[in-house]
């Protein structure tokens, strides 16, 4: 069985992607993107495309063409350009890249035209050329361009009109103009400043566009790389049924409903040479076609559809705990970790192997996950992932060349799937939701308005998606400065109990909650020797107890949320979940694990006043 190495963990999350970038090739002859060396077609040797990591590139399709065709049109405003510099038939890569918001690099005949990326000031996409796309444009003089008499220019110099020799510019402030030196020994590209001048963003040394031949197909990339394709599966297949072999469980396939879950269970399906089950975890929060997908695939393959419900566990914690965030994801902990776990449990009581179509270059986290793993929560449970070294582009054309049916959303111009309001999205990405499902948009957005208009926040803590965070990056908080945001607000997510010391004893005061007693008495033996009396809204403890331990027993009885996280993770089955947590005395063991458990505790914890 081969295990790939894992990066270095000390390097920052760009220097872990850098070492596992992934390399990109095209065929000059044939006019494909290859994923090795040697084209498949000619058998002739590749150019490289120096494409910027983790060179995670994939197809574009229907929606991602119509999002950059009409990126084009608002850059040329002249449909004849348009089509000039983007003929119909031509093969597209996005490559996605760091910016404040969604933004790839395009990549056509083997070179980079531009950036395609989400605007965050003007709430639009727009398309920003570059190297082979200035080229183009310079050369066949598709306005927007400037020819400019200099010696050189370099970033952030201002560029006089009076040193623009030649031009087509719309004078707008902020539009792209391709620029190059009368010498022919520079280009760049600049942008429109007061006064018609241009400030240059990026320049380099002066290089031709290659205009390569030919109109290939996505199914000529297949056959380009069919090599590659039969190594990558023969890998996967054998590292499988390694697996089998290794732990003799049985086999369940994480099913996501996304592309790479669909190319593990084709996979598994040939290592094992049956069909094995799938688990799907219905977070509540699934797009409507994701859930109809995973059913109809289910129906179709003729396999046992095992599902994760969370119910509404979302909408139940987001009273509690308040809008998740990049750096507060609780969500995942009570829509994800425990209905997976508690439906696994269920299925496999003696354990299992769970096959995952998780990859390598989709983040610097999952750059340094090993390829097999064991989670705590799911005893005797281990995963592994087939398709771990495997590219965005592998995984398409594997799928075309199986010719597997793929989620519809694919070609509505998202790229992942998952939970449609999740933080870790970008705007560009909630805005396609917003402009499919209005209905389920307006619901969240209504929510985080009236949240944000009872605390206080500034509206663009909503519109700019300032919610995603409780500690704003740097490159998000410079553009909130820059649209003059106010940024003085507190960050408070989660309920607070007010926990007050007073000589032998703590006081923590608590409105509203039905049977506050019970809940709290049924608890608090994990605390040990303490005593305990409510008295109204006040709850004291007495007895060598902290502060701390006091707010996180009545976080956890007061404001519940009937997870099960707690009852799940007690190794001695003390803990049993109703309304709230009921411990009982005669099984705990006081380990206090079930604190670590619990999301209302752990998450609670992170916005509590210092």
């Amino acid at each position: 069985m081969r295990l790939t190495r894992e990066p270095d963990r000390t390097k920052t999350a760009i220097e872990r992607l850098k070492v596992i970038s992934a390399r990109l090739y095209w065929c000059p002859r044939c006019n494909v993107p290859l994923l090795e060396s040697q084209c498949g077609l000619c058998g002739g040797d590749a150019l490289s495309v120096n494409i910027t990591p983790p060179g995670d590139a994939r197809p574009a399709f229907t929606g991602d063409l119509k999002r950059l065709r009409g990126a084009l049109a608002e850059y040329f405003r002249d449909k004849y350009a348009v089509e000039k510099f983007l003929p119909r038939r031509k093969l597209v890569l996005l490559n996605k890249i760091q910016y404040p918001d969604a933004a790839d690099e395009v990549i056509v005949d083997g070179q980079i035209v531009g950036h395609l990326f989400y605007d965050l000031f003007e709430r639009k996409w727009r398309f920003k050329p570059l190297y082979a796309g200035v080229a183009q444009i310079v050369e066949e003089e598709l306005a927007p361009f400037a020819i400019v008499s200099l010696p050189k220019i370099t970033r952030n110099y201002v560029i006089k009109r009076s040193k623009i020799t030649k031009e087509e510019v719309i004078w707008e402030k902020g539009r792209f103009v391709a620029i190059e030196l009368e010498s022919k020994t520079m280009q760049g590209v600049a942008e429109v400043v007061r006064g018609k001048r241009l400030r240059v963003i990026k320049a380099w040394p002066w290089k031709r566009r290659l205009k390569l031949k030919g109109e290939p197909t996505w199914a000529d990339v297949v056959r380009a790389n069919s090599r590659r394709l039969d190594k990558l599966e023969k890998e996967a297949i054998e590292f499988i049924r390694d697996l089998v072999e290794k732990y003799k469980l049985p086999v369940f396939v994480s099913f996501s409903g996304g592309k790479d879950s669909l190319v593990t269970f084709r996979l598994a399906e040939k290592a094992l040479g049956y069909k094995p089950d799938i688990l799907f975890n219905d977070t509540g929060l699934e797009l409507p076609e994701t859930v109809r997908y995973v059913r109809e695939f289910a129906r179709r393959e003729g396999v046992r559809l095992l599902v994760a419900s969370a119910g509404d566990a979302f909408w139940r914690g987001l009273q509690v705990l308040g809008p998740p965030a990049r750096d507060y994801r609780w969500c995942c902990k009570v829509a994800k970790l425990i209905p997976i776990a508690r439906a696994v449990g269920r299925a496999y009581p003696h354990g299992a192997l769970s096959l995952v179509g998780q990859r390598k270059y989709e983040s610097a986290l999952r750059a340094v996950s090993p390829r097999i793993w064991r989670n705590i929560w799911i005893p005797g449970t281990v995963s592994a992932s087939p398709i771990h070294d495997w590219t965005a582009l592998d995984v398409w054309l594997y799928i075309l060349r199986e010719k597997l049916l793929v989620n519809p959303l694919y070609y509505m111009g998202f790229d992942r799937l998952g939970c449609w309001l999740c933080p870790a999205s970008e705007i560009a990405e909630l805005e396609t939701v917003r402009e499919i499902h209005p209905e389920l948009w307006s619901k969240w957005e209504g929510y985080l308005f009236d949240y944000a208009d009872k605390r206080g926040y500034p509206r663009e803590w909503v519109v700019l998606g300032l919610w995603r965070w409780l500690k704003l990056p740097g490159d998000i908080a410079r553009v909130a400065k820059r649209l003059r945001v106010n940024l003085d607000y507190r960050e408070k997510r989660s309920l607070i109990v007010d926990v007050s010391r007073r000589d032998s004893h703590i006081i923590a005061t608590v409105s509203g909650i039905e049977e506050l007693e019970k809940r709290v008495s049924s608890l608090v033996h994990i605390l040990g020797a303490v005593n305990v009396r409510v008295k109204g809204e006040n709850v004291i403890f007495e007895g060598d107890v902290s502060e701390q331990q006091v707010r996180v027993l009545i976080m956890r009885a007061a404001y519940c949320v009937q997870c099960g996280a707690c009852e799940l993770r007690c190794p001695t089955g003390a803990i049993k979940v109703g309304k709230y947590p009921v411990v009982d005395p005669e099984k705990c063991t006081r380990c206090r694990l079930c604190n670590l458990a619990c999301p209302i505790a752990v998450f609670s914890a992170k916005t509590e006043p210092s």
